[in-house]
């Protein structure tokens, strides 16, 4: 189980590799004309500088804005300004009781670095503050990012695997819709921030099964471009383990989440994750739909199947690598051949949940067709080859009536009268 906040006075936990802390990064007021009271209150919500809630309200007091929005700049890096992610006093009052990363600073041209702030010293301290900052006026539907909502605090709070954030979120009325995106998305911190821990994944279920204690209708809320949250977690990096993908998604379709249902260009969730090479959650969806699902073109061009998606991506990547040999870094290298084999195992969970009858549904009309059709009949290849000799002499022994039945028509058919 994940140690509570106060596991911050037994001394801060290392950071998580390829992470930066709060004493890295420098707290960037995007916007003029924010006093030096309201600076201190966004400095102290953030650094955890604060050791009794009446120093957030005598700030208050002082007239700090608790609506005021500040940025992380890695110390030392260069570029233009470009704050794509920012946080208000409220998004940086949560802590992350797992120690996982879930905010973003800007390092140096404009790359994403993961950045985990300091725990508060205990729970209650926590609820404290970030009461006082809802009584003191800050929006607590309010982010910094309005272009991208991803920081609106109910969102931090469950990125940050906060559970006691949320608790307080909702018993203050906090919106749990957001036109910018569904407050029960997978959260993705991206750049070098490490695959989830067990802890962070129990946690996230925790707070997840929480929301829909709360609301059982945001299994099924769709974002502003038309995504389900199926769609959106087709579309999700695949750094999470399978038993939590597994439990995450019969969480939101057993509340309402539509495995088949189509997003704003005619894609379903399975579209998607072949065309993200996300075998884990085709291989999950493939066990619950129809074969005609799986086979299911996107309207109006019946070939457009998840099969055939994939093997576009496929080409796509083994192209681009080919493109790049030359010149290109390791870890560039070590990222196609990566994404090759991962649209490959795609294709081959495609196919062996019964995608085959899409092969014949591939068109060959142009050198590209025939190089789409060329990669699954490779793949095909090797999912028939494993198929064990057992399995093949059912296979056999139930076509044994059709190929007897071909046989007697074959001798009769001549002794038929032609007309």
């Amino acid at each position: 189980m994940a140690q509570s906040s106060s596991a911050a006075s037994q001394g801060p936990p290392p950071l998580p590799p390829g992470c930066k802390g709060l004493d890295d990064v420098d707290i960037i007021i995007p916007s003029p004309g924010v006093s030096a009271v309201s600076r201190q209150l966004l400095e102290g919500c953030a650094r955890r500088s604060f050791t009794h809630v009446s120093q957030v309200t005598q700030l208050i007091e002082q007239g700090a804005n608790p609506r005021a929005i500040g940025a992380l700049l890695v110390r030392g890096a260069t570029g233009p300004p470009y704050w794509r992610w920012r946080y208000s006093c409220l998004s940086f009052a949560i802590d992350s009781p797992i120690n996982y990363p879930f905010l973003r600073a800007r390092g140096a041209d404009n790359s994403q670095v993961p950045v985990v702030p300091p725990q508060w010293s205990s729970l209650q301290l926590q609820r404290d503050i970030l009461s006082a900052l809802i009584d003191g006026g800050a929006d607590i539907n309010g982010g910094g990012c309005e272009l991208m909502g991803v920081d609106r605090p109910i969102r931090v709070a469950v990125g940050a695997g906060n559970m006691t954030a949320v608790e307080v979120l909702l018993a203050r009325q906090a919106d749990v819709r957001g036109i910018w995106g569904p407050v029960m998305e997978l959260p993705c911190v991206g750049g070098a921030a490490p695959p989830p821990t067990r802890e962070y994944e129990a946690a996230l279920m925790s707070i997840y099964r929480r929301l829909i204690q709360h609301d059982s209708t945001l299994a099924a809320e769709r974002s502003a471009a038309g995504d389900s949250l199926l769609h959106l977690a087709a579309t999700a990096p695949s750094t999470f383990s399978q038993q939590f993908i597994d439990q995450y998604l019969t969480l939101i379709t057993s509340h309402g989440a539509d495995m088949t249902a189509r997003d704003t260009i005619g894609y379903t969730p399975l579209h998607l994750a072949a065309k993200a090479g996300s075998a884990i959650l085709a291989e999950w969806l493939c066990r619950r739909i129809t074969a005609d699902d799986i086979n299911r073109g996107r309207p109006p061009q019946p070939h457009r199947t998840p099969l055939a998606v994939a093997a576009e991506m496929l080409r796509i990547v083994i192209q681009q690598q080919q493109q790049q040999q030359h010149g290109q870094g390791e870890a560039l290298g070590e990222w196609h051949s990566r994404r090759i084999r991962q649209h490959k195992t795609t294709i081959r969970v495609l196919l062996r949940s019964g995608a085959a009858p899409s092969i014949a549904r591939i068109p060959t009309a142009t050198e590209r067709d025939g190089r789409h059709r060329h990669l699954v009949l490779a793949e095909y290849a090797i999912v028939l080859s494993e198929l064990s000799e057992v399995v093949m002499s059912a296979i056999n022994a139930a076509l044994a009536p059709q190929r007897d039945h071909s046989r007697l028509l074959a001798r009769l058919l001549p002794l038929a009268p032609h007309h």
